[in-house]
């Protein structure tokens, strides 16, 4: 069996910056056990896996990573939606419906010289928020960290859940974002494992990028530790975690995280989200995709 795929850079307007992620855009006939393999074989951040359905705009899509599946990601939507025009299954400029797990993702294409350009998508979350986390000095000797560079000004670390759970903390410059290191026998001997949070995402209001707004950084028990892994699957939690703070006017709020480094693989993730007092978070994410390889995997009959 011959499976056409493409790898798309997601999150930069450059090859080899951004977010890797893998897509097949006509994977019917694949059942689960056969992405968890492939995706394991790839070892990409996110492997998609694309199903057409009765109608031309709507598409069924799954997302694995090398150890599992998972619901949601937006790095993975985004080269979904990239990598659908591309192949000419979905028209430039036309708006899509992806369908997730947990339900349908609507997604806008936009073109740019008759090419797809930036892309952008629309959910809607509502987010269970958290405030009983660990104390201080637990978090400080989780992150290897003094704890005079946690926190920021009136932000506070809190646990907030969307599709999934993340232990959201400030911290208070670049550098100690960067220096921080996951010490797992502090883990270990804190309560943070009686959370369902598995993943800290690390954010600090200074950048490299004079467009962003944050820089942000997810570490955790099984992210490894020279790993940065794309944040795109926490923004939604990060919107909520926004939009949760006490001073925070209702109304639409705009705001750019950037992930990584130009000397490495820097992402920028342009989002904003509609603070009202009934409903759920309504956000709305997009960035650009490069995309990079085509190619053919085989798989054995």
């Amino acid at each position: 069996m011959e499976l056409s795929f493409y790898s798309a850079d997601v999150f930069t307007e450059r090859p080899f910056g951004g977010a890797q992620i893998a897509v097949f855009p006509a994977a019917a006939g694949l059942d689960p056990g056969q992405m968890q393999r492939i995706a394991a074989e790839l070892n990409l951040p996110n492997s998609v896996f694309v199903v057409g359905t009765e109608m031309p705009d709507r598409f069924q899509v799954r997302i694995f990573t090398p150890r599992g599946e998972v619901d949601f990601a937006g790095q993975a939507v985004l080269a979904a939606a990239h990598i659908l025009v591309l192949s000419g299954q979905a028209p430039v400029g036309g708006a899509l419906e992806l369908l997730h797990n947990f339900g349908p993702v609507q997604v806008r294409p936009e073109a740019a010289q008759g090419r797809v350009g930036f892309v952008q998508f629309s959910h809607t979350v509502y987010p269970v928020i958290d405030r009983f986390v660990p104390a201080v000095d637990e978090l400080a000797g989780i992150l290897s960290l003094e704890r005079r560079l946690l926190g920021e000004r009136d932000l506070q670390p809190l646990l907030v859940a969307c599709e999934r759970p993340y232990l959201i903390l400030p911290l208070r410059s670049l550098e100690a974002l960067t220096q921080a290191r996951f010490n797992a026998g502090a883990w270990a001997g804190s309560h943070a494992p009686s959370m369902l949070a598995q993943e800290l995402l690390l954010f600090c209001r200074q950048t490299e990028s004079p467009q962003a707004n944050f820089h942000a950084r997810l570490i955790g028990p099984d992210i490894g530790a020279r790993e940065d892994p794309p944040v795109g699957a926490a923004l939604p939690a990060f919107a909520a975690y926004l939009a949760a703070q006490p001073g925070l006017r209702a109304g639409t709020h705009t705001f750019t995280v950037e992930r990584g480094f130009d000397a490495t693989r820097k992402s920028l993730l342009q989002a904003e989200f509609d603070k009202y007092d009934q409903g759920g978070l309504k956000l709305r994410m997009g960035g650009h995709a490069v995309q990079v390889i085509q190619g053919t995997l085989s798989l054995p009959d």
